[in-house]
């Protein structure tokens, strides 16, 4: 066929085998690709979202350990100007509705449904008490009055270092979960 000038070639005509487009197999193919891709896509995105809640979740308890423990010390601190009473103060002071108290709440945090207790503060006065008996490496049993023994069952009277424990225990997206904290106050 000629056009003006121009000859324009037509291709010659074949069977079936060389239509334009894709077969079933091609199409099927990328389609199978596609889904597994997108599969993987939102896999990823699943588990990127509940890495980033176990880490939320693990930084509302570290700071709420490191609140309450600066508390604690804080508190300590205060007591310590009286060091007769220092020990009977402060372990009253987190005793249930003392003032810093033996509980706290987490903001952000959901309770466990067999512990409604999110945080809790433990004071040790007895120094017989050992770190199988705690439950944490604390270095127990130890004097804590400085008496030269680590008998005694109760040194509020006139302790000298006293051991304490932060917990905080929730549950959350990888079931439950407990963050413990042991550090020691001193009243000189």
């Amino acid at each position: 066929m000629e056009w003006g000038s121009f000859k324009v070639l037509e291709a010659p005509r074949r069977g079936r085998e060389h239509r334009r487009g894709f077969t079933m197999i091609e199409l099927c193919i990328a389609l199978s690709l596609l889904v597994i891709g997108l599969a993987s896509v939102v896999q990823a995105t699943s588990r990127m979202h509940s890495l980033r809640k176990q880490n939320r979740e693990r930084i509302l308890a570290q700071n709420a350990i490191r609140s309450i423990s600066e508390r604690v010390h804080a508190r300590s601190y205060v007591l310590s100007k009286d060091p007769d009473t220092w020990a009977e103060e402060l372990a009253l002071s987190l005793d249930p509705g003392g003032f810093i108290g033996s509980t706290f709440e987490v903001q952000g945090l959901n309770e466990d449904v067999d512990d409604p207790l999110i945080g809790s503060i433990r004071v040790f006065t007895d120094e017989r008490l050992t770190d199988g008996n705690i439950g944490f490496q604390l270095g127990m049993p130890r004097d804590l009055n400085g008496d030269g023994d680590a008998t005694d069952a109760d040194v509020r009277p006139d302790g000298r270092v006293l051991p304490v424990l932060v917990t905080v225990h929730w549950r959350g997206e990888t079931g439950t979960n407990t963050y413990r904290h042991g550090f020691w106050v001193m009243g000189y």
